[in-house]
């Protein structure tokens, strides 16, 4: 079994009875690295954060990587530390945003420049002033992402995230709710995935993951 296989293995361990499998549409159309595809099909579950180091880098698309650089122009950072939400999310993207600032501050200390990056998966409700403000304040060292359209599709496809809205239709159409992937993402200076964590809940196995990997921000 090769090492892609046994870190898929160890992310089928920790949730048997939610896998949420990728639509075999999005793969057609998408064109994403085949190899980042295999591991999100195991790699989607919804208990407690899991971390994991990639066996090998998979490269993003160069579209994506200018893309990532652009929102983060003024910050100069190497790395970057993408998740995915939208601002009117009650638990899950607080907490997040939370631990993304606390994670940026973490690697500062550890002479690792990381930005944080937010990309909304509801550009209806969240336009650029909304994001602007809401990602301020979790601090100044976060940026965000706003698609729309075929080109929102285009993004989420590149990581294999998906969101799925409901209630939409129920009354006051600014009064629902997106269920998305909580799947975050860590590349690297040469536009990389790195490092695919399950979720941002778990603030302390987040900072021991920077303190244990330092030959990985070496590389």
């Amino acid at each position: 079994m090769g090492r892609l296989q046994v870190v898929i293995q160890m992310i089928i361990k920790t949730d048997k009875k939610r896998i949420s499998k990728i639509r075999s549409e999005a793969f057609r159309k998408c064109h994403f690295p085949a190899a980042l595809a295999a591991f999100l099909l195991f790699a989607h579950t919804s208990i407690e954060a899991a971390t994991v180091v990639l066996p090998r880098p998979i490269p993003l698309l160069p579209e994506t990587m200018a893309q990532l650089k652009q929102s983060l122009a003024d910050k100069d950072p190497q790395w970057q530390l993408v998740v995915f939400g939208f601002t009117h999310c009650k638990d899950v993207c607080p907490t997040s945003l939370a631990n993304l600032s606390m994670l940026v501050k973490a690697a500062a200390a550890e002479q690792i420049r990381l930005g944080g990056i937010f990309v909304t998966v509801d550009p209806d409700r969240d336009t650029n002033d909304v994001l602007s403000r809401y990602t301020k304040a979790f601090g100044s060292a976060l940026a965000y992402l706003r698609f729309e359209g075929e080109e929102l599709e285009r993004f989420k496809a590149t990581f294999s995230v998906e969101a799925a809205f409901y209630t939409k239709n129920a009354g006051n159409m600014q009064n629902y709710q997106v269920d998305h992937s909580t799947t975050v993402f860590l590349i690297d200076p040469a536009g990389n995935i790195r490092v695919i964590f399950d979720a941002l809940k778990d603030s302390a196995q987040i900072e021991q993951m920077f303190r244990g990997n330092k030959a990985l921000f070496e590389s």
